[in-house]
């Protein structure tokens, strides 16, 4: 569960503050095996962007903040070959900030058999757009500003699949193929940890789990009732987290990553804790999985000192560590796990954010390939096959807007 924190809150103010100091439109600096094939003309006059992109059908779906009241904000579409601009659909210049479009999401939202690309905004709606062209199909209010990914999955008893945001303010919405609000809740805390809809429980059926400001967990049925919940960590607040299978029972575990540097798995079925462990500050967590193909998932590590963990998934153990970062930065963000390379293994693909981007093998955290620009990362970076070669690319959105496209061997 990804989703923009307190601690990327707290880095974007620093940033605007002049903080940080990095060039927005530094030259990139490619490093053994990993390279840019392009970098987009999406530029601002601010180093924070902080949202994830989203890549399918050959596009590339960039949501871009600006300063306060400018007009720069938008979702635009980019051509996946050569970055070049398909569409843009700006953000009203009353309603610009740094938070004004969240990371998109491509689904097939009303079962029409064409391609939406959904995405909230600080108009306090979340919007589909026709994929391929742009144009707006649906626009739903929110209470608040949606700061996650909206999600699309069969959650709740109705045709088709449903449309789940949670906004900021944590109210979960749930709507039909057909646009028709089926259920609300209220969470009770703010959430900027990414909501996740899986059979959590082990009983055949799909639930809702969100995380939220203040430490709480709470798993919602598809009728929206609540199954359990659970305080995670108190005084702390939960900010990133991934959700998988760790140990073989029926139940999936999320595990979850806080401001202060805890790191934490609870049970899907009970909302019990499993095993935690304590890190240093900023902690993040975005990629679950069996990385080293030793039959045992892991889920890694990110942490403010720019050190990276493999940690066994069932038991919160380490498994290796290796630095990425050499300096103190203001947060790391979580890494992405994919087939990178073309070798049959799996990497990590590890954004840092003093700008550099850092290929690592799964098996045991070498580093296979790096790239660099002068400006920070915010976000984790979006792993796709655009081309179809068989190995993923990676798409990093920067601080200044700009997304870059990184090839393996390119």
């Amino acid at each position: 569960m990804r989703t923009a924190t307190v601690l990327v809150i707290l880095a974007v103010a620093a940033a605007l503050l002049g903080v940080v100091g990095y060039g927005l439109l530094g030259d990139g600096l490619g490093g053994e095996g990993f390279s840019a094939t392009w970098t987009s003309d999406t530029g601002r006059d601010i180093a924070a962007n902080h949202h994830a992109v989203a890549v399918g059908g050959g596009s590339v779906y960039a949501p871009i903040s600006g300063e306060d009241r400018s007009g720069n904000c938008a979702l635009v579409a980019l051509d996946a070959a050569d970055g070049s601009t398909l569409w843009s659909d700006g953000v009203p210049a009353a309603n610009c900030t740094l938070h004004s479009v969240a990371d998109p999401t491509l689904a097939d939202v009303d079962g029409d058999g064409t391609t939406e690309v959904v995405a909230t905004s600080t108009e306090r709606v979340v919007l589909g757009f026709d994929a391929a062209g742009g144009e707006e199909e649906f626009r739903y209010d929110l209470s608040a500003y949606g700061y996650t990914k909206p999600v699309v999955a069969d959650l709740a008893a109705s045709p088709g699949r449903e449309l789940v945001v949670v906004d900021v303010r944590g109210t979960a919405f749930v709507f039909s193929a057909d646009g028709e609000t089926l259920w609300t809740h209220e969470f009770g805390e703010e959430v900027w940890a990414q909501p996740a809809v899986a059979d959590f429980d082990g009983d055949g059926r799909p639930e809702l789990l969100a995380a939220g400001r203040s430490g709480g967990a709470v798993l919602f049925a598809g009728d929206g009732t609540v199954e359990w919940r659970s305080e995670v960590v108190t005084n702390d607040a939960i900010t990133w987290g991934a959700t998988g299978q760790t140990d073989g029972d029926p139940a999936l575990e999320a595990v979850f990553s806080t401001v202060d540097g805890a790191v934490v798995a609870v049970d899907g079925a009970s909302g019990e804790v499993e095993w935690r462990d304590s890190h240093d500050e900023f902690a993040a967590v975005h990629a679950l999985g069996d990385g080293d193909g030793d039959g045992d998932a892991e889920v890694y590590v990110t942490t403010r000192d720019g050190r990276f963990r493999a940690l066994d998934a069932a038991a919160g153990t380490e498994e290796w560590t290796t630095d990425v970062v050499t300096e103190r930065v203001q947060m790391m963000p979580p890494p992405t796990l994919g087939e990178v390379d073309g070798d049959d293994g799996l990497e990590l693909v590890v954004a840092g954010n003093d700008g550099g981007v850092t290929l690592l093998n799964a098996e045991d955290g070498s580093v296979a390939g790096s790239y660099a620009r002068e400006s920070p990362i915010y976000t984790h970076a979006t792993l796709a096959d655009a081309d179809d070669d068989g190995r993923a690319e990676a798409f990093v959105m920067y601080g200044d807007g700009r997304v870059v496209r990184l090839d393996y061997g390119a």
